[in-house]
This record gives C-alpha cells, sequence and structure tokens, in this order.
C-alpha cells in the first residue's frame, strides 16, 4: 500500500461522498418506513445494503473493496449497543456510519473501505 497516491486514501476523498450516498438512500428507504416485521425489515436491510454498494461500486476508483452492513430495529424502550473493530491501515481505509429514524423504526448503517 506504500504506493497509494493522496486521492487514493479514503478519509481524503471518498468519505465525503460515501456517506452522502448511504446517508440519502437510507433517507429514502427509512423516512416513511414503518416496521411491520422481521421478514419485512429483513427484505428492506438487504435491499439497503445491495443499493449502497451498487452505488459504491459506481463512485470507486478500484482501490477500495467495500463493506456494507444495515441494521433495522423496530422502535421501543429498550438501549442498544453496536461496535465494530477493524485491523486495516488508518493512513488509507476507512469507515462511515449513518442512521435514519422513522416513527416505529431506526435504521443504521455500517461501511467499511479498506484500500486494495
Amino acid at each position: 500500500m506504500a504506493n497509494f497516491e493522496k486521492e487514493d486514501i479514503f478519509n481524503n476523498i471518498l468519505k465525503g461522498e460515501v456517506t452522502k450516498v448511504a446517508q440519502g438512500i437510507l433517507d429514502q428507504e427509512i423516512k416513511k418506513y414503518k416496521y411491520d416485521n422481521i421478514d419485512d425489515a429483513q427484505k428492506k436491510s438487504n435491499t439497503i445494503c445491495d443499493t449502497i454498494l451498487t452505488k459504491l461500486k459506481d463512485l470507486n476508483n478500484k482501490h477500495f473493496k467495500f463493506v456494507v452492513s444495515c441494521l433495522i430495529l423496530q422502535k421501543a424502550d429498550f438501549g442498544i449497543n453496536l461496535s465494530a473493530s477493524c485491523y486495516w491501515d488508518n493512513n488509507t481505509d476507512g469507515s462511515v456510519s449513518v442512521r435514519q429514524e422513522s416513527d416505529n423504526a431506526l435504521g443504521i448503517v455500517n461501511i467499511f473501505a479498506c484500500g486494495v
């Protein structure tokens, strides 16, 4: 990875674009979403991940691989803690987390970008 150029560092160029793409899709899919059942939430989560990943492939300059995860919860009186850890090069790799709520649901997307 020593041959990476400035534009190949996730935090320099892609992080803002990735955040914008992910937040836009999550807003579109969750803002008016009504949590119905777990099967519907699973389909919605899969759709969100697939749509974001498709858009990221269009942005990608072929120097990154992306991992996208989406959690959709029904709002209730409970707490949630979500953590992730990565072993990577902090000089090139990075991550983004975005969230969106509807009246009865919460969506959280995490994206990890690893330089190749």
